[in-house]
């Protein structure tokens, strides 16, 4: 009996406008009313997280950036791992180096930006809050920087130039989307954070279904006792899921939720 569901946001419960269909409301709200706990696991601000678990009534604590902070009710923080600010200060040069459109998450859900950048667009298009600040490097930003988000397209050369220059342990340096690297607190994870709401509430692995589409639910969805990709998943995580559901623009949340934890529906297997 599935007791708890983890879910990704882009690509997942959002459709390809960044929005929750009704279709997906409404599996949500089933599974408040049937006791089911809900947990949001995304790399979005704490701030779109928390509107959006107080919108869909999720008591529950809720994961966002990445792993890297976990929160109870709005804004309320039971868990974070920021970035060393020295490693920030770094990352922001490097990034001024090469003109890159740079974006700081913070605790308090806002994401830091110091210049216009086309890159700033992307990120607000999601519905992303953006803040103007006169210098990154400030304490005020470094000593709360949670995930920094940076223009970076595949083969553009600055992956691998920050690994090169940012060699501590403390940080990794990983590729968001195909035209973004996000860098974060080295022991940020997904499935960690998951692990650890599950462990308040006594949820077992095979009570646990985790859903998602890109290559950082591959752990979690690994693990949950049922693991589901969505149609627009990345090849890699189809290839570990129980289940393959309808892609983000055909209600494939929906359809997980009706037929792997209420039995509403026929169970196609992958």
């Amino acid at each position: 009996m599935i007791k708890m569901l983890a879910v990704d946001l882009d690509g997942t419960l959002f459709n390809s406008k960044s929005k929750i269909s009704s279709e997906n409301k409404k599996a949500i709200a089933r599974c408040c009313n049937t006791g089911v706990k809900v947990v949001i696991t995304s790399a979005k601000p704490c701030l779109i997280v928390c509107k959006l678990a107080k919108m869909l009534n999720l008591t529950v604590p809720q994961v966002s950036y990445s792993g890297a902070l976990i929160m109870e009710g709005c804004l309320k923080t039971i868990f974070k791992l920021t970035i060393p600010s020295e490693i920030s200060r770094e990352v922001i040069q490097c990034c001024r180096e090469w003109k890159k459109g740079l974006t700081i998450g913070a605790d308090d859900g806002f994401l830091y930006y110091e210049y216009k950048h086309p890159y700033l667009k992307i990120i607000t298009d999601t519905g992303d809050k953006i803040v103007k600040t006169q210098n990154l490097e400030s304490e005020e930003i470094t000593g709360r920087a949670i995930m920094f988000s940076i223009s970076g397209y595949e083969n553009d050369g600055f992956e691998e130039y920050l690994k090169n220059r940012i060699k501590s342990k403390s940080v990794k340096i990983v590729r968001g989307s195909p035209h973004s690297i996000l860098v974060l607190n080295s022991e940020a994870d997904k499935f960690l954070a998951v692990r650890k709401i599950m462990d308040i509430y006594n949820i077992k692995k095979d009570e646990l279904l985790a859903i998602g589409d890109s290559n950082n639910d591959l752990e979690i969805v690994k693990f949950a006792g049922i693991g589901v990709a969505m149609g627009n998943s990345v090849k890699d995580l189809k290839k570990v899921a129980d289940y393959i559901v309808p892609d983000n623009d055909r209600n494939g949340f929906a359809f997980a939720v009706n037929n792997y934890v209420l039995n509403r529906g026929l169970i196609e297997e992958k």
